[in-house]
């Protein structure tokens, strides 16, 4: 299976997120294409970008990997076994106090449970997704004020349920948010 690891970033990527992925390469037994994206200004340039980059190699998968992420070397296999199109991760935001970055249709589970909007910071989907999908797949909803109102990773989530696209979240995988310290 062809799947892509889309990194998108516009700063330095974090050892430890580097050290995850070669593990995950190294756990995993498919044809990887690796995109790191350091061109656009914000992530939402930068995951469109790989999008394209993948629906242009044929990858059947895309796995968007933030550049300041750690997680298991059997993530992906874990992903790919829930059989999900669209399925990430249960994380926190670099804040405090935690939230996470998953809004739930009801309440968060300890296992499988679907979502309204889960995080783009580790996050499967399938690439016949962006045929269904209107583009731009990623982009911001901002506030009068010039603030970000809506992420990219939300408005791509909401954009997918409306085409009746389940959007899910597998929060049995542990991942960490490197941010002053692993929130």
């Amino acid at each position: 299976m062809k799947i892509t690891l889309g990194i998108p970033t516009n700063r330095q990527i974090k050892a430890r997120t580097v050290e995850s992925l070669l593990n995950l390469v190294a756990y995993s037994k498919h044809d990887f294409h690796v995109c790191v994206a350091s061109e656009g200004y914000t992530v939402a340039e930068n995951r469109n970008y790989i999008v394209v980059q993948a629906l242009n190699n044929n990858s059947e998968y895309i796995l968007f990997v933030d550049d300041d992420m750690t997680f298991p070397a059997d993530t992906l296999e874990k992903l790919l076994s829930t059989g999900k199109r669209i399925v990430g991760v249960l994380s926190n935001s670099r804040m405090l106090p935690l939230t996470p970055t998953v809004v739930p249709v009801d309440k968060i589970e300890e296992s499988l449970f679907e979502c309204k909007e889960v995080g783009g910071g580790v996050l499967l989907i399938d690439t016949k997704v962006f045929n269904e999908v209107e583009r731009p797949w990623f982009a911001f909803e901002t506030h009068p004020s010039g603030m970000t109102s809506v992420g990219e990773d939300a408005m791509f989530c909401a954009a997918a349920r409306k085409v009746g696209i389940g959007v899910w979240c597998e929060p049995t995988i542990k991942v960490l948010h490197i941010g002053d310290y692993a929130y």
